[in-house]
């Protein structure tokens, strides 16, 4: 799920929920882990934002409202962040999946420290969707990870990883969950997530609309 990835030794008052990100705290601090015209985490997290501001998931409309007025108070940093940007203090504040963002927050260590924060509001999640191609050169081996990728261990890897995996409630009730990354994991509730359709219906409405609501070229 979307979260903001904060750098707290250039942020003091860490934000909570998406409105905080409009306050003049965050001049120049805030931005999106990739380009919302042709990225999905970007256009995922414009879409949150949103659904946190009288938006849904069939209406993507007010996170381009959201981030133009982000964009006019000054707070939206127009780069493509990366964990460099928010180390350096240059992105201080990133748009980014969970997984990212704690993933960031173990390679650095504490140097700077860095706090990853569900927004109260907005809580949007994505899936990654595998398949194999019917082209497949071996598709039996390719069979046989798929069975290894969804097997409890396979899932307890992606869990390691700070993912929630698609098999993760079957395992809780069945006990198989490994408890140490369980319990690294943020608290997810109230998560909305999108259908297919729901998805390419918001990235339409987000990719196309972007520069002339929001009005920010992201590079």
């Amino acid at each position: 799920m979307l979260a903001f990835e904060v750098n707290t030794a250039a942020v003091t008052n860490v934000p909570k929920d998406w409105s905080d990100l409009l306050k003049a705290d965050y001049k120049s601090q805030v931005a999106l882990a990739g380009d919302p015209t042709v990225s999905n985490q970007a256009i995922s997290g414009v879409w949150a934002a949103g659904i946190a501001n009288g938006g849904s998931l069939d209406n993507a409309q007010p996170g381009l409202d959201f981030f133009k007025k982000l964009n006019d108070a000054g707070n939206f940093v127009p780069i493509i962040s990366k964990t460099a940007n928010v180390a350096s203090g240059e992105t201080p504040i990133r748009i980014a999946w969970t997984y990212n963002g704690l993933a960031d927050r173990d390679k650095l260590a504490g140097n700077p420290a860095i706090e990853v924060v569900v927004p109260t509001s907005g809580r949007f999640g994505g899936m990654y969707v595998q398949a194999i191609s019917a082209y497949a050169p071996h598709p039996n081996a390719a069979k046989l990870w798929m069975d290894f990728l969804y097997s409890d261990q396979g899932q307890n890897l992606w869990l390691k990883g700070y993912c929630n995996p698609i098999r993760y409630d079957a395992m809780v009730k069945a006990g198989t969950v490994d408890p140490a990354a369980q319990a690294k994991l943020p608290d997810t509730a109230g998560t909305q997530l999108p259908t297919l359709d729901q998805i390419t219906k918001a990235t339409d409405v987000i990719t196309k609309n972007w520069a002339t609501v929001v009005g920010a070229t992201v590079k």
